[in-house]
């Protein structure tokens, strides 16, 4: 199973999704023939300036030429082999350097050759392969072991096979086999009109990616039965009914939990694939629920609210500007005298993963000093059954004025 990608920012094909480098083989089991020619076709029709098609493989097969799989596995990096050793074939990726018509240099050559193999990989993932491209080898090793001609570049080596079992791994390789995926954001890495000007994608469009591509239960903020901190504000308030709003109502556990107790709920999130899936799940458990697809930061909503809740929503807003916006729709939605149950992640949580934005108690009274009042705030966590350790998070009563 691929690990879970975890800041993602836009919906992609299923085969992107999945694609990931594993190093995890199973041993025993041989890559058909078949296959290894459905992988090389598709690297065939990539494209190539002047169509040169630069690229050139050779296929170190260990089920039928053991002697030549062994000489490519001998000139990986001593880390690599310990788990490529596993891997029943490796595909060497060669760049040739000249322009076949006139002789001349092919600086395109390696770029056409990364594309080239880039197919072959996406190729062996719809197929059900692994694959797995390195970096780490001797490059003059492999030349004299298979008999490359010099003027070739040596530019990977690429592992396939059919996925494995990754507790046999090494267990310096375990964690890499559970551990999510990340990337840098797009901001980072892309510029608009010109150098220096970031460009974004809008924010729906990464919560619809990851309700599309993650089961409602493996989400890190999936909890089942409605959260133990508003379940303690509901009775500390003494409210056990009236109009609700759940704001970014996700998998809507939260929602149908309140609708239970006999709350009139309005729940709402900015991915039409989260609101759907929230749906099916209170037709399910047989409650009432107007849901919405709805962007607190541009809400559509009317009327008037005696309760919002927010389980992890404002700790996603770290422009100044966002803040606000947010701040003036609660201050539109919420009643003279209703609650905003808050939860977020806690200026004390120190890990990479997880929200833009933590806060401590000063923070809140700051930030919600104008038309709210902070009635109690606590420590708490958040609990989740695919994090091995809790996030530590702050619970807050804010009522406004």
């Amino acid at each position: 199973m691929a690990q879970l990608r975890m800041n993602v920012q836009a919906p992609v094909a299923r085969l992107f999704a999945k694609r990931w480098s594993t190093r995890a083989f199973d041993p025993d089991r041989p890559v058909e023939t078949e296959q290894i020619a459905a992988c090389l076709e598709a690297a065939r029709w990539a494209p190539s300036c002047f169509g040169e098609e630069p690229w050139r493989y050779i296929i170190a097969n260990r089920f039928a030429d053991a002697a030549n799989w062994n000489r490519v596995l001998k000139a990986l990096a001593p880390k690599n082999r310990l788990w490529a050793q596993h891997a029943p074939v490796l595909i060497v990726a060669l760049a040739e350097t000249a322009f076949s018509h006139d002789g001349n240099p092919n600086r395109w050559a390696e770029y056409d050759t990364g594309q080239a193999t880039i197919c072959l990989c996406l190729q062996a993932a719809t197929l059900g392969l692994a694959t797995h491209q390195m970096g780490g080898f001797d490059p003059d090793a492999l030349k004299r072991n298979l008999a490359i001609p010099e003027r070739m570049h040596v530019m990977s080596v690429v592992a396939v096979g059919y996925p494995g079992d990754a507790t046999a791994l090494e267990t310096d390789f375990q964690p890499m086999e559970s551990n999510a995926r990340t990337r840098k954001p797009l901001q980072e890495t892309v510029h608009d009109g010109c150098w220096g000007e970031a460009w974004a994608p809008p924010a729906a469009a990464g919560w619809e990616a990851r309700y599309q591509e993650s089961a409602m239960e493996r989400l890190p903020w999936f909890h089942h039965g409605l959260d133990a901190d508003i379940e303690q504000a509901l009775s500390q308030l003494e409210r056990r009914s009236g109009t609700l709003l759940d704001i970014g109502c996700g998998p809507g556990t939260q929602a149908v939990a309140l609708a239970k107790q006999g709350f009139s709920v309005t729940a709402t999130d900015i991915s039409p694939s989260a609101v759907r899936n929230a749906g099916r799940l209170a037709e399910t458990e047989g409650v009432a629920i107007d849901f919405r697809v709805d962007d607190i930061l541009n809400s559509s909503l009317s009327g008037a609210f005696d309760l919002v809740i927010d389980r992890g929503i404002f700790h996603c807003f770290p422009n100044v500007g966002d803040q606000q916006a947010y701040l003036a729709t609660l201050r539109r939605l919420l009643k003279p005298g209703g609650v905003l149950l808050l939860k977020c992640f806690h200026k004390d949580e120190t890990g990479e993963t997880g929200p833009p934005c933590r806060y401590d108690e000063s923070d809140i009274r700051r930030l919600f000093a104008d038309g709210f009042e902070l009635i109690k705030a606590r420590n708490a966590q958040f609990q989740s059954a695919v994090m091995e350790t809790a996030p530590k998070a702050l619970f807050c009563i804010i009522r406004k004025l």
